[in-house]
């Protein structure tokens, strides 16, 4: 059985998700290869191949002068989201002889690459398709938030929405959801497509515990300071919610803040709002594991404030640095989250209850600190299998039971 991933990126959450599910698939003897647009020379494996294909001179003249199909249906329209992008490519990736080898497709990013209405109907082999958001099921925009606060883009994003829902009716496309909320969202949305709840594979190898006085140590933290942390590509991206952490810990009284410290990871443009908050350990974005890992165990509780979510890699990974989690009802941290048992759950967008769990965090730290936070992802993770529930899925679907 050979596979194909096809992606835009390989970096950020989506690409990292990828890369995981395509090396564990090689680690069992599979034949899996990934086709990418975008990818770092340190990135291009013998198994990962970079399209290479130049667009035509009239599809450059007809973009920069804005008279493509993309900019004549945003023309005019201004608004505030993380992104909206087009099922419409000039790439030709129907033709690159990948496809043409692969005995199934599995889709994941591909906004802006795969021209989703050529591609659909030329290709005539099985084909999956990763939710890593809610892009596949929505128009323009990655998350449903975005549609609700863009009112001026309703046109546009529910003419993409039932150009792209045509061709995925029509193509059989199968979907996956790393989370149930994800799958109930995707059911709502395509309740006559077929949907498989498949969880990320975990990197369960490199993110590993470091004991929390060595690693507050080594990063010079005083070890009986609370460390709440936090931690995204872009701290600055609205989706993540660090503007609803600040807000939380400038509720806390003037005797808590003087217990915790503050650490994130990710790029930030501005220390503006930290004023009378405690002191805040800022690290940029991390790619080495063994500092990653150093971080994470330094935590004392992890913080998810995101306001919309589809999985949750990040707070896998705390967990799995024993660092248990406070995070926000969304993506996979309603699946993998036990309350009280390996973190605390709040509504998302709710400073208050947000700032209820911090304190009810600093409670546990007192009284009965949560110390087998890497066992109960560890656990669930065994129960999930998802590796062994993709090469399942591949299998029935070759085999028609799409």
């Amino acid at each position: 059985m050979k596979v194909l991933h096809i992606t835009a990126y390989i970096t950020g959450g989506a690409g990292i998700a990828v890369k995981r599910l395509h090396e564990a698939l090689l680690e069992k003897g599979m034949d899996s290869k990934i086709l990418c647009l975008f990818a770092l020379e340190e990135n291009l494996t013998p198994e990962i191949y970079q399209l290479h294909q130049s667009r035509s001179f009239s599809s450059r003249v007809l973009s920069k002068l804005k008279l493509d199909k993309n900019s004549r249906l945003t023309k005019g329209l201004h608004g505030d989201y993380e992104a909206f992008t087009f099922p419409f490519s000039h790439y030709k990736v129907h033709l690159h002889p990948l496809v043409s080898q692969a005995d199934i497709i599995h889709l994941h990013w591909i906004s802006d690459f795969v021209d989703i209405p050529s591609f659909f109907s030329a290709v005539k082999k099985p084909m999956v398709w990763t939710a890593h958001d809610l892009n596949p099921i929505l128009g323009g925009f990655h998350y449903e938030q975005d549609v609700y606060r863009n009112p001026s883009f309703s046109r546009a994003e529910e003419s993409l929405k039932k150009e792209k829902h045509s061709a995925i009716t029509a193509a059989g496309v199968h979907f996956i959801g790393s989370s149930q909320l994800t799958v109930d969202k995707i059911k709502a949305y395509l309740p006559e497509v077929g949907c498989t709840k498949i969880p990320c594979i975990l990197d369960t190898v490199n993110f590993i515990p470091i004991d929390k006085k060595i690693a507050k140590n080594a990063l010079n933290i005083n070890e009986h300071v609370i460390l709440l942390g936090t931690g995204a590509d872009d701290l600055g991206n609205y989706r993540k919610g660090y503007w609803l952490l600040q807000k939380a810990i400038g509720k806390l009284t003037e005797a808590e803040k003087k217990r915790v410290k503050i650490i994130s990871f990710g790029a930030s443009k501005s220390n503006q709002g930290d004023s009378g908050n405690p002191e805040h350990l800022r690290f940029q974005p991390i790619h080495d594991k063994r500092i990653h890992s150093l971080v994470y165990s330094a935590m004392d509780y992890f913080i998810i404030p995101s306001t919309e979510e589809t999985f949750g890699l990040t707070g896998t990974e705390a967990l799995l640095c024993n660092t248990p989690l406070i995070s926000s009802r969304t993506g996979g941290m309603i699946d993998y989250i036990t309350e009280g048992k390996n973190g605390f759950l709040f509504d998302p967008m709710d400073a208050d209850r947000l700032v209820e769990k911090i304190k009810l965090a600093i409670t546990a730290y007192n009284e009965a600190p949560i110390t087998d936070a890497r066992s109960s992802i560890l656990e669930w993770y065994k129960k999930e299998a998802p590796l062994e529930k993709h090469i399942t899925l591949y299998e029935n679907i070759l085999c028609g039971n799409n």
